[in-house]
């Protein structure tokens, strides 16, 4: 170990109290907190249930690494600019050593102008720019950062069984003052700690441990996506100029969502998704009708027609997605003191929005900032944490939530046979949720590929620099989106995809 790393904007540039921090989880928000917290001069100790064979490169571990604990890495992942240019900002050495393991930077600036000719440019564009690379290269690469730039100490093959807590008179809440475990071999084991960091995912054991301790129970609110999803990464063939990148990275036919990921290594990869209760469609978790599916698509069939890519991994598939938020802090009273979880061990949302990790990375530095503000105050530091998350996080789980009940309620007017679009009624009145769909259908969709200023408003609301209720609610942006939705007769129809009627008809073999 080589100590701190370069030094930091914000509070954890002040000298602070050394504490003794357990970090449950060792995947990319248990590394973000142990990046962050031991930049404050904490002893760090990150506790991975998993051991992961020792790798000398990305690709290596690419190959190598099965995280039965964290399968999302297998997929597609958008690193969004906030997380780049929270990385570059407050982590500079690791952003070189991303840059060095081959991410690289997607600037606005490059997707303009693919879309727009002279397309002109403002300074704020400077700020939108995502990071090409797949979730085992960052994983790796922070990893190899905790371990050779910090203090942060790693251990692998640590199974957490519990907190360790006593009562805290004043406040009437469990004091957390370490946890128990079963390490490497088997042996039980208690650890100290000042602070223990739930970052052990969307399958946490908290409200289990936190019974155990005499706690309150840990509340959430959880609701269905409503889609299945499939993952495959593909490589550029040696010599070959892929594509160009024009306009939104994926589309969203109704009966069938797709995007395309940019990663490292000339390597990219492209995610299907659609309802679990479509039976035709659940055959795209089979490679030959994956990449049927993949070829009919307009922005991803360039991309894996043979002479540009191959696939280099089988369809990954993931189900049972949830949208999960738990109340840790109720009443402006955390459940316990000198605990709090982070990622997905608080809040996930649908993975198809690629907010996972970029969640993940704000909440570890809202945790290791308030931590900074209040290394005496354990009540304090909730409040302060709970305050940000509700600031900068919920915004976003209620906006996963909202766009996946709309999802789901035109899953049910398709299936029904009705047109989505047809929001004039019999009577004469609206039906406000169909003319939604027709406005951000015909409407904001056309806008994003003919009106800079509203493709710079939605990127700047897909890379979570501007909330969600940012975009629609700006009277100039509305304006322009409703302008092009007024002309959609005189139009031609954008054509995301085939009909699902089609896509059956191109994956389903002739009868024999």
């Amino acid at each position: 170990m080589s100590g701190k790393e370069e030094s930091d904007s914000g509070p954890s540039t002040h000298a602070q109290p050394t504490r003794e921090i357990i970090v449950v989880g060792g995947s990319a928000a248990g590394l973000f907190a142990a990046l962050a917290l031991s930049r404050q001069g904490h002893r760090v100790t990150v506790l991975e249930g998993e051991s992961l064979p020792a790798c000398d490169s990305p690709m290596e571990a690419f190959d190598l690494w099965e995280r039965r604990g964290a399968p999302q890495t297998r997929h597609s992942h958008a690193f969004l600019a906030r997380l780049h240019n929270g990385i570059r900002e407050r982590a500079p050495k690791l952003y070189e050593e991303l840059i060095a393991a081959g991410a690289a930077p997607l600037p606005f600036s490059d997707l303009v102008r693919g879309t727009f000719k002279n397309p002109e440019l403002v300074p704020e564009d400077d700020e939108i720019v995502l990071l090409a690379c797949r979730r085992i290269t960052l994983d790796w690469t922070l990893r190899r950062h905790i371990e050779e730039s910090t203090s942060a100490r790693y251990r692998a093959g640590i199974k957490v069984t519990g907190l360790v807590a006593q009562l805290d008179e004043a406040s009437g809440l469990p004091r957390v003052e370490g946890v128990e475990i079963l390490n490497s071999e088997g042996e039980q084991e208690t650890l100290p700690a000042d602070l223990v960091v739930d970052a052990s995912g969307r399958n946490t054991q908290l409200a289990q441990w936190l019974e155990a301790i005499g706690a309150a129970a840990l509340e959430k609110d959880s609701e269905g996506c409503g889609i299945f999803y499939c993952s495959r990464f593909y490589r550029v063939i040696e010599g070959v100029t892929p594509p160009t990148l024009e306009g939104p990275i994926g589309g969203d036919l109704g009966y069938l969502k797709y995007a395309i990921f940019m990663g490292d290594s000339q390597i990219f990869s492209i995610t299907l998704a659609a309802s679990p209760g479509d039976d035709a469609l659940r055959k795209v978790r089979d490679a030959e009708t994956f990449q049927a599916v993949a070829q009919s698509l307009p922005t991803t069939g360039p991309w894996v027609a043979p002479e540009v890519s191959e696939p280099i991994t089988d369809v990954y598939t993931y189900a049972n997605l949830k949208n999960t938020l738990r109340y840790f802090v109720r009443d402006e009273k955390p459940l316990a003191l000198g605990v709090y979880p982070i990622g997905d061990a608080l809040m996930h949302q649908n993975p198809i929005s690629g907010r996972g990790c970029t969640s993940a990375w704000i909440s570890a530095w809202l945790l290791a900032d308030a931590y900074a503000h209040h290394p005496d105050d354990a009540l304090a530091f909730a409040q302060e944490i709970d305050a940000g998350i509700a600031r900068e996080l919920v915004p976003w789980y209620a906006n996963s939530l909202e766009q996946d009940r709309a999802a789901k309620e035109r899953d049910q007017v398709d299936n029904r046979g009705d047109d989505p679009f047809a929001f004039q009624r019999d009577d004469g009145t609206i039906d406000p949720k169909a003319y939604m769909r027709s406005v951000l259908v015909h409407g904001l969709v056309p806008a994003l590929r003919e009106d800079i200023v509203v493709l710079r408003a939605f990127m700047r609301v897909f890379n979570m620099l501007d909330s969600p209720q940012d975009l629609m609610a700006a009277p100039d942006l509305l304006t322009r989106v409703l302008a092009i939705w007024q002309g959609r007769e005189e139009r031609e129809p954008l054509r995301l995809g085939p009909t699902r009627a089609e896509m059956l008809e191109e994956i389903t073999p002739p009868p024999v």
